[in-house]
């Protein structure tokens, strides 16, 4: 049997096409946020669930675009997942991981939605550099 190069691009192109709508479509819809502690799952929460639980309005003056930014308070989803006894949580995502101690953890500090449909760990006290884009999972006392 004898394969050509010109034979191959159809499935190549439709193997492309079918992986960009799934990008498109994981880019739109955001992905699920992941509670963790003492290495297991206590909950996957999604965006839609994240938008019905208390939402806290803070004053982000440092940030490059919004100065008002939207969202659960980082506690309140941490009480929602059940985590306990929680001394420090490490906030993953996109950009290099932070780790929040149990008294930075205010009602300034929340997990905003964006316009793409991500999470972002924003705070009215911590600085932009300690902000992390498209968060992804909450490790409780990592």
């Amino acid at each position: 049997m004898r394969i050509t190069v010109s034979g191959l691009l159809g499935p190549v192109a439709a193997v492309l096409a079918l992986g960009a709508c799934a990008t498109a479509i994981d880019a739109r819809h955001g992905g699920d946020l992941v509670v963790q502690q003492t290495g297991r799952e206590l909950a996957r929460l999604t965006l839609q669930r994240l938008q019905t639980l208390p939402q806290a309005e803070i004053l982000t003056p440092q940030s490059r675009g919004a100065h008002v930014q939207k969202g659960p308070t980082v506690r309140t989803v941490l009480d929602a997942a059940g985590a306990a006894d929680v001394n420090s949580v490490r906030v993953q995502g996109r950009d290099p991981a932070q780790t929040l101690r149990a008294d930075e953890l205010t009602d300034q500090v929340i997990l905003t939605i964006t316009k793409h449909d991500t999470l972002k760990l924003a705070g009215s006290h911590l600085g932009v550099d300690r902000w992390v884009r498209d968060v992804t999972a909450l490790v409780v006392n990592p």
